[in-house]
């Protein structure tokens, strides 16, 4: 069975993965590890965001292009996964993005604030790569400790 870390916030568990399932968390750590710019090798050639962490800030600040992030949005960046668990060919987690505000975050300009927010994310492994995956983040608590209020919503068309 390929080594593999099991992290949970409820403290020790017993491994019951399969070697698939095993190749999954691997995989998954190491991709949270690298930096932005790393992350490519972990990645199926079609791979398939179906929503970047931070989605609704891009929004709100008129963000455009794929993804809102790169090495230098947030210096001394630090992925800490607090929860990682897999099954069959999809990987759950929960981490910790830690670091300092220095680079556009969807299209928030770098203020030099701490950074220290959560984010959940669902993977989809195929072929011993990424192939899919979903990511949510707490926007509200990331627009709180960069000091930033969102535009006024009030006329805003519903979102449907």
């Amino acid at each position: 069975m390929e080594a593999h870390h099991h992290i949970s916030l409820f403290g020790p568990i017993d491994c019951t993965c399969t070697d698939r399932e095993a190749a999954a968390l691997a995989l998954v750590t190491a991709y949270r590890a690298a930096q932005v710019s790393e992350r490519k090798p972990f990645m199926a050639p079609d791979f398939v965001r179906h929503r970047a962490g931070f989605t609704h800030i891009g929004e709100l600040w008129d963000h455009t292009g794929q993804g809102g992030m790169d090495d230098e949005s947030i210096r001394g960046r630090q992925n800490t996964l607090l929860e990682l668990t897999a099954k069959d060919d999809k990987v759950w987690g929960i981490f910790r993005v830690v670091g300092t505000h220095t680079g556009s975050i969807y299209g928030i300009p770098a203020t030099g604030r701490p950074v220290d927010v959560i984010e959940v994310a669902l993977w989809r492994v195929e072929n011993g790569l990424i192939a899919e995956a979903w990511y949510f983040g707490d926007e509200l608590g990331l627009l709180r400790q960069l000091a930033q209020n969102p535009p006024d919503l009030s006329e805003a068309d519903p979102v449907g």
